[in-house]
C-alpha cells in the first residue's frame, strides 16, 4: 500500500514523500534526476520491491512536483542541500541506514551521500549519471538543440507534441513505446505547472559540484551502476568512469536504452537490474 504525506524538512520547506510497505524492513530510498518527481519510479518497482521485503521511499525535490516551490532568487541553494534533503527524509522517518538509488542527478545525490555518509548507506545504486568528471564526453549538440527547440507554456494538449519529440530522442534507439511516454507527461502536469523553467534550479544547483572520481575511490559500499548505450544526455563514460572509480562496483550496460526509459523491455529489464541486486544485498 502507498502513502503520501508531506514532510516538513525546514521552516517553510516541504517535501512530498511516497512510501510503500512496512517501515520496519530494510528501506530503500528512491531518488530522481532534475526536472522528474518521484513518478519516475513505477509503481510495479515499488511493489515488486515490498514482495522481496523492503521498505521502499520515494520522494519529490524541493522545488518540484508536490514539494514546496522555491524563489531562487530569494534563497538559492547548493547542491549538498539537495543531499542533505534524501537525510532528512530518512531522519523524520526514523531509519538509520537505507539503500539509495538515483537516476541521473539522483545518481550525483547517491554518490555523495556514499563520499559523506557512508555510515547511513547500506548500499548504492547510481543509474544514467556520471563522477562529474571533464574527461566524460558532453552531451552532442543534437541533444541542446532537442532541448531548446521544446518551450512548453503549461498546456497540456498543446505542449504534448514537443515532450513527445524529446521523450522519443532521450529514449535511446530502442523502440519508442508512446503510452509510457504520455503517462509520464500527465504525471509532471498534475503535480505542478510546467514551463519552458522546468527543472532549471536543479541544474543551477548542479554548478557548484565538482569531479567526484577521487573521493569516489575512497568508497567501499555495494554499489550498482546501469547506463544506457544510447545515452545522449549522459555518456555511457560517465557510467563506466562511476564503476571504475568505485571499489564494489558492478556495471551493467544496456544496449539501445537512452538517458530515460520509454520502451517496456528495457524499462523492465532497468527494473530487475535494480530488484535482483537489492535483494544480493539484503542477503549480505
Amino acid at each position: 500500500m502507498r502513502e503520501g504525506k508531506h514532510i516538513t524538512i525546514e521552516d517553510d520547506l516541504k517535501l512530498w514523500v511516497e512510501t510503500y510497505g512496512n517501515s520496519n524492513n530494510e528501506a530503500c530510498l528512491f531518488i530522481s534526476g532534475a526536472g522528474a518527481n518521484s513518478s519516475f519510479w513505477s509503481e510495479n518497482l515499488c511493489n515488486n520491491l515490498v514482495n522481496k521485503g523492503f521498505f521502499v521511499i520515494k520522494y519529490d525535490h524541493r522545488d518540484f512536483g508536490y514539494s514546496t516551490k522555491i524563489d531562487w532568487n530569494r534563497t538559492p541553494y547548493d547542491f549538498m542541500q539537495l543531499v542533505k534533503d534524501a537525510l532528512s527524509i530518512l531522519d523524520a522517518l526514523e531509519i538509520a541506514k537505507a539503500h539509495v538509488v538515483g537516476h541521473s542527478m539522483g545518481g550525483f545525490i547517491v554518490q555523495l551521500l556514499g563520499i559523506h555518509y557512508p555510515e547511513r548507506v547500506l548500499s548504492m545504486a547510481s543509474l544514467s549519471s556520471s563522477t562529474n568528471s571533464p574527461t566524460v564526453p558532453p552531451p552532442p549538440e543534437k541533444t541542446w538543440e532537442v532541448y531548446l527547440s521544446h518551450q512548453p507554456k503549461n498546456d497540456y494538449e498543446n505542449d504534448l507534441y514537443g515532450f513527445l519529440g524529446v521523450w522519443r530522442y532521450l529514449n535511446g534507439t530502442a523502440e519508442f513505446d508512446e503510452a509510457l511516454a504520455i503517462d509520464y507527461t500527465k504525471n509532471l502536469y498534475k503535480r505542478q505547472p510546467i514551463d519552458a523553467a522546468l527543472g532549471a534550479t536543479h541544474v543551477k544547483a548542479q554548478e557548484t559540484l565538482t569531479d567526484r572520481t577521487e573521493a569516489l575511490k575512497k568508497v567501499k559500499i555495494p554499489t550498482l551502476v546501469i547506463h544506457g548505450e544510447e545515452d545522449y544526455a549522459v555518456d555511457k563514460y560517465g557510467g563506466i568512469q562511476t564503476a571504475e572509480a568505485i571499489e564494489n562496483a558492478e556495471l551493467v550496460l544496456i544496449p539501445k536504452m537512452g538517458h530515460l526509459l520509454f520502451n517496456y523491455s528495457i524499462l523492465e529489464r532497468f527494473e530487475q537490474e535494480i530488484i535482483q541486486f537489492l535483494s544480493r544485498q539484503a542477503l549480505n
